[in-house]
């Protein structure tokens, strides 16, 4: 059983972009979740280089496990969620905007309504 991590900071439909040096040295705060090999929901803000986030995502779309202090600075980590002190103190430090999580609904997804025949088919 691994740790499964997951950050808004990227997503499938990113689009590539080619990056050069000094912005790959530009530092940067995501806040990663997921659960433990528990399955305990867990967090971790890491602070990290643009280039270790590449090397993370990279690391991460492979669902392969990873330390992430591996690939940055951890300045808080915990069970659960991260309070709302803390949140607020990771806005206010390091600029971060605080991203929702999308909700998970229960309700079936909406299908077109069938139809009346027009003709006897």
């Amino acid at each position: 059983m691994s740790t499964t991590w997951k950050t808004s900071a990227f997503s499938k439909n990113s689009t590539p972009v080619e990056l050069d040096e000094a912005l790959l040295a530009e530092k940067v705060v995501i806040l990663l979740q997921g659960k433990n090999v528990y399955g305990d929901p867990i967090y971790t803000y890491i602070q990290l280089t643009l280039r270790s986030l590449q090397l993370l995502r990279d690391k991460m779309r492979k669902t392969e496990d990873f330390m992430p202090a591996e690939y940055g600075e951890v300045l808080a980590a915990g069970r659960g969620e991260p309070t709302a002190e803390l949140r607020s103190e990771m806005a206010v430090t390091h600029n971060m905007v605080d991203v929702p999580r999308p909700k998970t609904s229960n309700t079936p997804p909406t299908y077109a309504v069938p139809q009346p025949k027009l003709w006897d088919d």
